[in-house]
Order: C-alpha cells, then sequence, then structure tokens
C-alpha cells in the first residue's frame, strides 16, 4: 500500500485573541514551575531517595516538566524552538526511557536506527512530534502490541531526506477516519482527546520543510512517515 497524505477537510475555528493566547500561556507556565518545584522536593524525599523505582517515576515528571516548559516557552518565544543540526541516533536514544515510560509495559519498543546524517528542525518540536505519535500508537494498541521507530536515509525528490517511520500494531483507521485525521480538533477518543497530536505533527513536518505520509488499515495498524530534509 502506498503510503497516503490525508488532506484535511477546512473547517471554521472561532479565533482566539491575541491576548487569551497569551494568558493561558503565562498561566500554563505558572502551573509548570509550581509542579516542578513539587517534584522536586519529592526528589529529595528520603523514601524517594531509596527506591529506585520512584526515583525513575520522579525523574520521568521532572523530564516531561521541563519538556513542558520548553514547549510552553516556544510558544510565545520562537527562538526558543529555533532549528539546530540534531543527530537522530542520540534524539531517540534521549527518548527511549520517556517512551517506555509513557507507553507502559504492555507496549513493545523497538528503535531501529540506520547510518543517517544530520537533520535541521527543533530538536524539542521532533521529540515531542514523536512522543505524540507514540501516545497515539499506545492508544491504539489496548491490550499489547509493538511500537517501532526507523530513521534511514532516503532519495527525496530534490535532495537526501530522513526517512523517520513511527509503526505500531493497532487497531488502525477506516479510510473516512483517515481522511480527517489531520484536522484540528478531531479525534475519535471522545472525552479524551483534543485532537491536536496529529495536526501538532503536520506542523512540525511543515515548519521542518519535510512531507508526512500515513498509512492504516483496521486491524493492520498505522504507519506514520516523517521525511526531513539533511542539513546541509
Amino acid at each position: 500500500m502506498t503510503p497516503q497524505y490525508p488532506q484535511a477537510k477546512p473547517e471554521i475555528i472561532p479565533p482566539a485573541t491575541h491576548e487569551s493566547v497569551v494568558g493561558l500561556v503565562h498561566d500554563l507556565g505558572n502551573y509548570i514551575q509550581i509542579a516542578m518545584s513539587a517534584v522536586s522536593i519529592m526528589s529529595r524525599h528520603a523514601d524517594v531517595a531509596a527506591s529506585e523505582g520512584l526515583g525513575a517515576i520522579v525523574a520521568h515528571a521532572a523530564d516531561s516538566l521541563e519538556r513542558a516548559g520548553a514547549l510552553v516557552r516556544g510558544s510565545s518565544d520562537p527562538d526558543a524552538l529555533q532549528a539546530e543540526e540534531v543527530n537522530i541516533d542520540t534524539c531517540l536514544t534521549q527518548m527511549g526511557p520517556l517512551l517506555r515510560y509513557a507507553c507502559g509495559p504492555n507496549i513493545r519498543i523497538k528503535l531501529y536506527i540506520g547510518l543517517v546524517p544530520k537533520i535541521r528542525c527543533s530538536r524539542l518540536a521532533l521529540q515531542n512530534a514523536l512522543l505524540n505519535l507514540a501516545l497515539n500508537a499506545r492508544d491504539a494498541m489496548p491490550g499489547r502490541g509493538t511500537l517501532t521507530i526507523s530513521a534511514l536515509l532516503a532519495d527525496g525528490p530534490e535532495a537526501p531526506e530522513v526517512e523517520l517511520t513511527v509503526n505500531d500494531t493497532g487497531v488502525g483507521m477506516a479510510p473516512e477516519i483517515l481522511e480527517r485525521v489531520l484536522e484540528a480538533h478531531f479525534t475519535t477518543k471522545p472525552g479524551d482527546g483534543h485532537g491536536m497530536g496529529l495536526p501538532g505533527v503536520r506542523w512540525f513536518v511543515e515548519r521542518s520543510n519535510g512531507r508526512l505520509f500515513i498509512e492504516s488499515a483496521p486491524g493492520v495498524g498505522t504507519s506514520v512517515v516523517l521525511r526531513l530534509p539533511v542539513s546541509t
């Protein structure tokens, strides 16, 4: 099956005022700082220090809050998410523990990284996109399953690209769902999803001058392919 790039249908979304967005970002930043302070206090507690399991949980919480804080800063300060040369091997290796913790013990995670050159993008935005895809994959495998992330060098239309593929063995999507997955606020998780995961991935790919492809079939699983230009 040839990967398809679903075309998002136009929709009317009430625009948020600049002041409301700035206020929301400011308030989120405050709550993140409070949570980070609480995690910092917990990390120094004797019970946490004596328990390897608790220590790992607190460390993952601290890492996630630091990433959230950086993303909040990036939403109001574009320089915070500036492009840089990113080593895919290092990037995915850093994410390994976080992905395993976020996906849980029933999801097997495989990372296959070939000899690929560096790409130029925001490292934090790339990791956030991959985390979003991993969480989508986790939700598509409610019992157990395998999440595979691979990176290979591929030929692009004009220059070489790094092909990042996130594949799951989950329930997959019907064609009518696949057509809408890139629409903002579209979700198949009533009461639980906000429908901004895949649109956020598309935003990252487009900002990085890349290309996005999605392939899915019911009962087979889903593959999301990010084609990102090699750094020159």
